[in-house]
Formats: structure tokens, sequence, C-alpha cells
């Protein structure tokens, strides 16, 4: 029981991860009216060192919902073009003067999209007549602000039609999201937890689902990949023993996105309420619509290769979203290879630590056990006293 309770308490050491969130500034050195206007979209900017790199992150509702990482040498920052940018010239509007960046990801949260399951089976189908999509573009932006400082930026979408919510949370860098009720994931100090969270209480359908549609953007022709892998599961995620994961497939230039399936039906993410979403093949060099796709990516790559993820939330049988009209989902991504913490990898070290303290103890009991018998040796026998 002992050894049970030690390598437990060594496992939970050995997967806890925290860091520190970071102040946004938002419009940095903009001297427009635009800047100055709260409901006008903005752009979000923090950076920080790791080792001899700076990491910058931009969140933008400048049309499409961007959220963008990028890696570049320290002492070096990005200069913006606010004329262009609020004008929608995107091309070159966000540059980075004497250098060029060495690694960089993008997420486009492109739209979320609503349809009719009539069959209760969960599944998304592209030829759907039912499907209604409401594009997060030019999305009002709920923040706390002093100084034109931040903390963390939250992006919100009115769904009129449906009295609804689309509340979305980018926190960065990964914060203490072991103490806090979400799934176990890996995070870096080149990543960022989404929070996406949907709400609507005057649905005309019973049998109304959600689904949410991203394009991924690195640097490299090589595409992306999509991967599931068996996993622990955890005090916030029971019985769910799988996590997902995108990566680039490029040498040179690494990114990645994890979650797990787990889609939370009440605000306080209980874990006697949740289902499953459905996640569907990853389609690598998608084209981009010009009248539809514009946002800050286009000012940050030339000619990119995008790659295009939809997820569902729910599955058969679960009762629709109207069983609690909200749903909560969460996904970490960014630069560098977010690896899954695998069943087998954790299995491997449970039985090598297993195996270890016996043999530790063993070895301990051995030296303790010649210690007496040679301390017996230094000591003067007992002598017979006779009369």
């Amino acid at each position: 029981m002992m050894i049970s309770l030690i390598v437990l308490f060594i496992l939970t050491l050995c997967t806890k991860s925290f860091h520190s969130s970071v102040p946004f500034i938002i419009n940095p050195d903009c001297t427009l009216s635009e800047c100055t206007n709260p409901h006008y979209p903005a752009i979000f900017y923090a950076n920080h060192y790791v080792a001899d790199d700076t990491i910058h992150i931009l969140y933008s509702s400048l049309d499409e919902l961007t959220i963008s990482i990028i890696q570049t040498k320290k002492g070096y920052g990005p200069h913006f073009n606010y004329t262009a940018l609020f004008s929608g010239n995107y091309s070159g509007a966000i540059s980075f003067a004497d250098t060029v960046p060495s690694n960089s990801f993008s997420l486009i949260l492109r739209r979320l999209i609503q349809f009719e399951d009539v069959n209760d089976t969960g599944i998304l189908n592209e030829t759907d007549t039912s499907i209604q999509s409401y594009w997060l573009k030019d999305l009002r932006t709920h923040i706390t602000s002093e100084n034109k400082s931040t903390t963390q930026p939250s992006f919100q979408l009115p769904l009129e039609n449906i009295t609804g919510l689309l509340t979305i949370d980018v926190n960065y860098p990964g914060e203490t999201t072991r103490d806090t009720k979400f799934p176990k994931l890996r995070s870096t100090p080149k990543s960022y937890f989404l929070n996406i969270a949907i709400q609507a209480d005057n649905l005309t359908s019973t049998r109304t689902r959600f689904a949410m549609e991203f394009y991924l953007i690195q640097l490299g022709i090589e595409g992306t990949q999509l991967s599931t892998s068996r996993y622990i599961d955890d005090q916030y995620t029971p019985g769910i023993f799988n996590v997902w994961q995108i990566k680039s497939r490029s040498p040179i230039y690494s990114s990645s996105m994890l979650w797990k399936p787990v889609v939370y039906q009440s605000v306080d993410r209980s874990i006697e309420k949740n289902t499953l979403m459905t996640v569907y093949d990853l389609e690598n060099n998608i084209t981009l619509q010009e009248f539809i796709d514009q946002g800050i990516f286009r000012a940050l790559y030339n000619g990119p290769y995008v790659s295009a993820l939809n997820v569902s939330f729910g599955r058969a049988k679960d009762g629709f979203f109207v069983k609690s009209n909200y749903s909560f989902i969460q996904m970490t991504a960014g630069l560098d290879i977010l690896e899954m913490d695998s069943v087998t990898r954790f299995i491997t070290l449970a039985l090598f630590l297993t195996l270890l303290l016996p043999g530790l103890v063993a070895i301990i009991a051995l030296i303790f056990i010649m210690k007496r018998r040679y301390s017996r040796s230094d000591t003067t026998g007992y002598d017979v006293i006779e009369d």
C-alpha cells in the first residue's frame, strides 16, 4: 500500500504543468481613432522570452477570428500598418523588420455550424440542407483593460436568432489547469489554451446540434496529420480514454493541437453532465475563399498552406443540445509538438517505479543487515566470571 502511494505521488508530480499568464497590449503603438473605439475589432499582442527566442502571440477579430503564435530571435518585434489592417488590405501589413520568423502557427476559428440531427446519429453531413453557418467575423471583445493593457481577451458572438452567445477565451501561455476543472492536457511556454462555450435558450427544434470549423496555417507545404491515442482518464473526464492530436508534418516547422473529446454540458463543467464530440477527417491544402477568408493571417503568410478540421458536439442518444442549452470544449495549441500522455508511457513508468522501489527497499535492508553483522564482530565477547 505504501509503495502504491509513493508511485502515485511521483506520477502526480511528473504530470503537473504550471505556466503564468502574460498581459496583452491592445493595438500597440496605434494612433488611429479606430484604436480607441472599444466596440471596434482590435489586435491583441503579447510576447515573452523562451531561451534565446521571443514568442509573439496575436489575437484578432479583424474579419475572421485568428490566433497566431510566432517565434523570432530575441530583440525583434512586429510592426503594424493599422491603416492597411483596418481597411482590409492585409498583405504585408504585419512585418518583422530585419528578421524572418523561425516558426509560426495560426488557428482560424472559421465558423460555428448549427444543424438538425434528424436521425440522432450525432454526425454532421456536408449535404445536410439544415446547416446554418455563423461566420466568426468582427466579433465583439469583452475585456477589462487599463492603460491599453489587458490580461486575457474574451471574444463573443451574439446568436440573436436563438437567443444565444458564443464565447471564446484564449489563455496564454497555458495556465495552471491542473488545479481547475479542465481536461489534463500538455502545455508549454509556446502554447495556449482555447476555451469555447455555446449557450442558447431559444431553439426551435429539439434535435439541434452544433459544430465548429477550424482552419490551420503553418510554415512549409508538408501539411498536418490527425491521430488519436489511448489516454489515462482523470477526475474531470472519467471514462474518456483517448486524446486527439494534430501535428505538422514538416521536419523544420513544428506545431500542434491537442484535445480530449469531452463536451461539458453545464457551466460548472460537472463530470456528471458531459458528452463526447465527433472528430471528422482532416483535409490538407484547402483553397481559401477570397470573399470569406480574410484576416490577419493574410498579413503573416504569402500563399498560406491551409488545413481544415470540423468537430461536432454530442453523440447519438445523448439528448441533443437542448438537454442543457450549453456546451463547452477546450483545446491546447501552439508551436512545438504537444505530446500525448499515452497509456503505454504511463504504464511503463508505473511498472518501472513499482519494480524499482522494492529493489531499493531490499538494498537498504541488506546494507542495514551487513552493518549490524560487522558491528557485532567488532564487539568484545562476554567472559564468564568464575569463582
